[in-house]
C-alpha cells in the first residue's frame, strides 16, 4: 500500500512554501492596508495532487492578520456583525506563482480551470488586489530571479 502523502521535502520545494512567508512580511509591515474580513484557504496541488493547504485570516482593524500552514480558528462573529466570510481556492503550485506575479488574472484564471474557487466569490474577487498591496509581483519576480541564478550556477558547475 502506497502512501500518497506528499513529504516534508516535496512540501519544502514548492513555490507557494517560500511566497506564502513573503506575502506574510509585506502584510505585516502595513497590516492597515489589509482591512477587510475573509478566510481564505488555498489547496495547493502540483499536477492535481494535493500537496499542503495556506491559510490567509484577515480580521479586520481588530486582530493581525494571520498567514499560515495550521489552519487558525476564525473567532465567532460579534452580535453585530456578520460571520468572516470563506472563500477556498484550489490551484497548482506554478499556476499560483503566476496569478502573484500578475501573469493570471483571476477571472482568466477561474474561466481557464487553473483557479478553482468555492464559498465566498466576492471575498475571492479581491484576492488581486490583496496581492498587489502585499508587493506579491515583486516578491514573485525576486524569487524567480534568484531561482534562475542558481540554476545557472548549477549548470556552471556541471
Amino acid at each position: 500500500m502506497s502512501n500518497n502523502k506528499p513529504t516534508a521535502k516535496a512540501i519544502a520545494k514548492l513555490n507557494a512554501t517560500t511566497l506564502f512567508p513573503e506575502i506574510r512580511k509585506e502584510i505585516e509591515k502595513n497590516p492597515s492596508m489589509f482591512a477587510i474580513r475573509g478566510f481564505f484557504i488555498f489547496n495547493i496541488t502540483k499536477r492535481g495532487a494535493p500537496m499542503t493547504e495556506w491559510y490567509l485570516l484577515f480580521q479586520g482593524f481588530d486582530a493581525p492578520v494571520i498567514v499560515s500552514q495550521k489552519r487558525p480558528e476564525i473567532p465567532k462573529a460579534k452580535r453585530d456583525e456578520t460571520p468572516i466570510p470563506v472563500a477556498i481556492l484550489q490551484v497548482e503550485d506554478s499556476d499560483l506563482m503566476n496569478f502573484m506575479s500578475g501573469g493570471l488574472t483571476g477571472p482568466r484564471g477561474i474561466v481557464s480551470g487553473k483557479i478553482k474557487i468555492a464559498g465566498a466569490i466576492e471575498l475571492a474577487e479581491q484576492l488581486e488586489q490583496i496581492f498587489l498591496k502585499a508587493k506579491g509581483q515583486e516578491k514573485t519576480l525576486a524569487y524567480l530571479e534568484h531561482k534562475r541564478g542558481k540554476a545557472e550556477k548549477a549548470r556552471a558547475r556541471l
